[in-house]
């Protein structure tokens, strides 16, 4: 058995243990590489709280560890963000919490089930130089983390501050890639209670299409506990079908088919769970199934490929690769000439 397949069997069988916690018993003790592919996929915290009184006595003693750094981190994250949210909110610029931090709260709703490495916040674009000054004051440095990061219409920059990242959204995804309706975003945004402070975060529906989204952006090589966010994202038959329905309008539909036919492919037992059966595999999904599932990078010839598969026609392909182009070819003239610092770059 290669390590590729090895990889893929072990994670299905993390999966299936998250699914009926009874399987975990059954899990193997001498396997070295099961925790480490539990961790590449971030479900050891989650595999704490599932399945904690059925695995094995070693990898439930590595898993409960896990839990509690992964508590711990989202702790420090979660303060972090409630200073930003009170700032933001002084300022007068709505914000709402994306990915990590929102699901562990809205989703999971166990404290360190789910690992996040930063925090994600969403500002309307034309509060982008006021959120910057916010996070300026607060004592945050921007990070040149993508080439174009600084043009006017980017959709998101990154600032750190002690070893905890912003991610600062203006939009959900580059503006070429897709059409998004943000005055529906802000519409029908909800609230939750993130620690002693009341924040926003996205509605069920537009959650799910944009974590889809997220997943392409990142090329699909991303953990599988984004696979099991998405089941929680989507319960059923009918929040699945609005979802679709949002993203063929929003034209990140192949982004969603790809995302939910990956799900259903690891996770069967949540396709079994839909009233009606999932439709047939997209053209653009089968070459993700056939190599999700290795902890190894995914090269760089193959990200691309991906990249273009998902995007909904062939002139967002054409429009969204121009402009990358373009910021590709400007960086490396800043970076070997002009050599600005990112402050500078945003004109701090």
């Amino acid at each position: 058995m290669n390590s590729h397949v090895g990889d893929r069997e072990r994670l299905i069988a993390l999966l299936a243990a998250l699914a009926d916690p009874p399987r975990a018993a059954a899990l193997p003790t001498d396997d070295p590489l099961l925790m480490t592919v539990a961790r590449h996929h971030r479900l050891s915290p989650l595999l704490s709280i599932t399945c904690g009184d059925t695995l094995p006595s070693s990898l439930a003693e590595a898993c409960r560890r896990d839990r509690v750094v992964t508590a711990a981190r989202n702790m420090i994250l979660g303060q972090v963000a409630e200073e930003c949210l009170r700032a933001l909110a002084a300022a007068g610029i709505p914000t709402i919490v994306l990915k990590g931090l929102d699901y562990e709260t809205r989703l999971y709703q166990v404290v360190g089930a789910r690992p996040t490495a930063d925090v994600d916040l969403l500002v309307p674009e034309e509060k982008r130089r006021d959120a910057f000054g916010v996070l300026d004051r607060l004592g945050f440095e921007p990070r040149a983390a993508a080439p174009g990061f600084d043009d006017p219409d980017y959709h998101e920059v990154a600032w750190t501050r002690a070893g905890a990242e912003i991610d600062l959204h203006m939009a959900l995804a580059p503006l070429a890639r897709c059409r998004i309706d943000y005055a529906a975003v802000w519409a029908a945004a909800g609230h939750f209670q993130l620690g002693q402070t009341k924040a926003l975060d996205l509605g069920r529906h537009h959650g799910a299409v944009f974590h889809a989204l997220h997943m392409a952006i990142d090329h699909f090589d991303v953990p599988a506990i984004s696979l099991v966010d998405l089941t929680r994202l989507l319960p059923s038959a009918e929040d699945l079908r609005v979802a679709q329905t949002t993203a063929r309008l929003w034209r990140c539909g192949r982004a969603l088919g790809t995302a939910v036919a990956l799900t259903a492919e690891l996770i069967p037992s949540w396709a079994r769970g839909m009233q009606h059966p999932l439709s047939a595999v997209p053209l653009q999904a089968r070459r993700v199934l056939h190599g999700y599932g290795t902890t190894s990078p995914l090269p760089r010839p193959e990200q691309l490929l991906r990249k273009l598969m998902h995007l909904d026609s062939f002139s967002d392909a054409v429009r969204y690769m121009a402009i990358q182009s373009r910021r590709i070819a400007f960086e490396r003239i800043e970076r070997r000439f002009r050599r600005r610092s990112a402050r500078r770059r945003l004109g701090l």
